[in-house]
C-alpha cells in the first residue's frame, strides 16, 4: 500500500514541480503571477521531500545515518513548505489587488 502510494505521490509532485517551474519563466507572465507560481512550485517539491524522507523509514534496518538524513529530509520539507505557503499566498492576494485596481 505505501509503496502504491509513495510511487504515485513522487510522480504528482514531479510533475506539478516542473510543470510550475516552466509556467513560472515563461515571457509575458506578470511578476506576481510568477512568484505565486513559484511558491505553488516550492510547495510541490516540499512535499516531494517529505515523500522521500517519511520512505526512508519504510526500510527494514533503521540505523542512525538513515534515521538522520530521513529527519534532515523532513526538515528540508516542512521549510519549503512553511515558505513555498507564505509566498504562495502572500503573492496571490497582491496579484489580486493588483487586478482588481487595473479594472
Amino acid at each position: 500500500m505505501w509503496n502504491a502510494f509513495f510511487m504515485t505521490g513522487v510522480l504528482a509532485t514531479l510533475v506539478s514541480s516542473v510543470y510550475y517551474s516552466m509556467t513560472a519563466r515563461r515571457r509575458g507572465i506578470h511578476p506576481l503571477e510568477s512568484r505565486m507560481t513559484l511558491g505553488k512550485m516550492n510547495i510541490s517539491m516540499g512535499i516531494l521531500v517529505a515523500l522521500l524522507g517519511f520512505n526512508q523509514f519504510t526500510f527494514e534496518e533503521l540505523d542512525t545515518i538513515r534515521i538522520v538524513i530521513a529527519l534532515m529530509l523532513i526538515f528540508v520539507a516542512a521549510v519549503n513548505l512553511f515558505l513555498g505557503s507564505r509566498n504562495y499566498f502572500r503573492y496571490r492576494d497582491a496579484w489580486r489587488k493588483e487586478i482588481k485596481s487595473e479594472r
